[in-house]
């Protein structure tokens, strides 16, 4: 249905201009970003040119942290059989790992749950199932591979058992490839300068960017249950490279 309501011809000439307005705003936006990198060159002093460019040092490192993630899981028809059986081998995991010199040692989820174990039958067989994990982390890897070791050996399950480079190490590789990209940038800036016909360049501008390339793929183990009858060697692993990544994102005045 139409409304017979009239609009006051002075309402109609504001919302045109306003619509006039909002629209010649967008334009003139688009227009600003489009023509940022034109206004900073026309900011500079006659005869001089800005330079912005981006250099990447990169460089793989040996991995110097070892994590070993396990857990204890108890399978029983009562939940208090369950938890008073993780609680004491926790416990005792606990007891062997946290004094220990140099190993980091975390407990993780902790959780129990019911299921069917015949969901095909025509009876229910109702089990609770529970497990908590503990993680162990070193950069003494022999010493960490034989309390992970200890604990497969107590009916404790590897998760995963992964090397990783630690943020120590990998601080200290970003400084030195730092300075090496800065270096580099200047090098770059004095070339552009040199192919425009100018011989002064001075660094206006200094933008790093630092990351990390991903880990060396997990070593992940099978989960088996301990015989109690065999006696649990440790595992084994051996480290692989993280590739560590800086970037200089440099702008230059050259004259």
């Amino acid at each position: 249905m139409c409304s017979d309501k009239k609009v006051h011809p002075f309402t109609q000439f504001l919302t045109a201009t306003s619509l006039i307005c909002s629209t010649s705003l967008l334009m003139m936006t688009g227009q600003v970003f489009a023509q940022t990198g034109t206004m900073v060159s026309s900011l500079l002093p006659e005869g001089q040119t800005l330079i912005s460019l981006t250099v990447t040092e990169r460089t793989r490192v040996g991995q110097d942290t070892l994590s070993a993630d396990l857990r204890i899981e108890v399978d029983n028809r009562d939940a208090t059989v369950v938890q008073n059986q993780i609680n004491e081998a926790m416990a005792e995991a606990l007891a062997i790992t946290r004094d220990v010199d140099g190993i980091s040692v975390s407990t993780g989820y902790y959780g129990v749950y019911q299921y069917n174990r015949n969901p095909s039958g025509n009876r229910a067989d109702e089990m609770w199932r529970g497990n908590q994990s503990i993680t162990l982390e070193s950069r003494d890897s022999a010493l960490l591979l034989e309390l992970a070791g200890r604990l497969q050996g107590m009916g404790f399950l590897m998760n995963q058992l992964t090397y990783s480079l630690s943020t120590e190490r990998a601080d200290e590789v970003r400084d030195s490839l730092m300075e090496a990209a800065l270096v580099r940038a200047q090098q770059k800036a004095d070339r552009a300068a040199r192919a425009l016909g100018k011989s002064d360049v001075d660094i206006a501008s200094v933008d790093i960017d630092a990351q990390s390339g991903g880990y060396a793929q997990p070593m992940m183990m099978r989960a088996l249950a301990a015989d109690a009858s065999m006696e649990m060697a440790a595992p084994s692993a051996d480290a692989g490279e993280t590739e560590v990544t800086l970037t200089v994102r440099v702008q230059a005045v050259a004259k």
